[in-house]
């Protein structure tokens, strides 16, 4: 006699057998679906509280000359604000676009580039200056990266795109190619 209580064994295993298949189904699409987005997403965005306010208040020694880089000196004219180090990989690899960059825009005058060496010894960071060619533009020394952390540096290179008003207008992470850089220059100048 069969108990009417108990279930066919049959039905048991065969229902659990199908929820077990939908919820793995369902976790795997939801997965293709995050990889998909992510695939479409631009590796060098990352969103910026800094984006939209205030550049912060900073005041650092410049490599080579004693002189020093502020806050001051950026207000009343937009600039472009490169985080770099010698012993980053990638600001290597960008090197060459930010001195072609520093040669176009320095005969202009209308932006201005800073570089801020981040969290490097001076003695590196000259090194690297003789080893691949001066910027034509000053860089400033941030050897404890107090200044990188106001900035939400994470990893470098990294650059800001500042207006001439001293709100930083963009965040670009990684190295910038001229067409990049192009792309935020007419953010600045449309910021005028």
């Amino acid at each position: 006699m069969t108990n009417v209580n108990e279930a066919p064994a049959k039905f048991t295993q065969h229902g659990r057998t199908w929820w077990w298949k939908a919820t793995l189904l369902g976790v795997l699409a939801g997965l293709l679906v995050l990889f998909a987005y992510g695939l479409k997403r631009d590796p060098s965005f990352m969103p910026s509280a800094l984006v939209g306010r205030a550049l912060p208040t900073f005041e650092l020694a410049r490599l080579g000359d004693g002189g020093t880089i502020g806050t001051p000196d950026i207000v009343g004219k937009p600039h472009i604000i490169n985080f770099w180090a010698s012993w980053c990989s990638a600001c290597r690899a960008e090197h060459k676009v930010l001195v072609e960059l520093g040669q176009i825009l320095g005969g202009e005058d209308k932006i201005r580039i800073i570089g801020i060496n981040y969290q490097d010894r001076q003695a590196d960071a000259e090194r690297f200056l003789k080893e691949f060619g001066a910027f034509p533009y000053p860089s400033a020394a941030d050897p404890n990266a107090r200044t990188g952390v106001d900035f939400g540096v994470f990893g470098l290179p990294e650059t800001f795109f500042v207006d001439a008003s001293g709100t930083v207008m963009a965040r670009h992470i990684g190295p910038l190619t001229l067409p990049d850089a192009e792309k935020y220059i007419r953010l600045l100048e449309n910021a005028q």
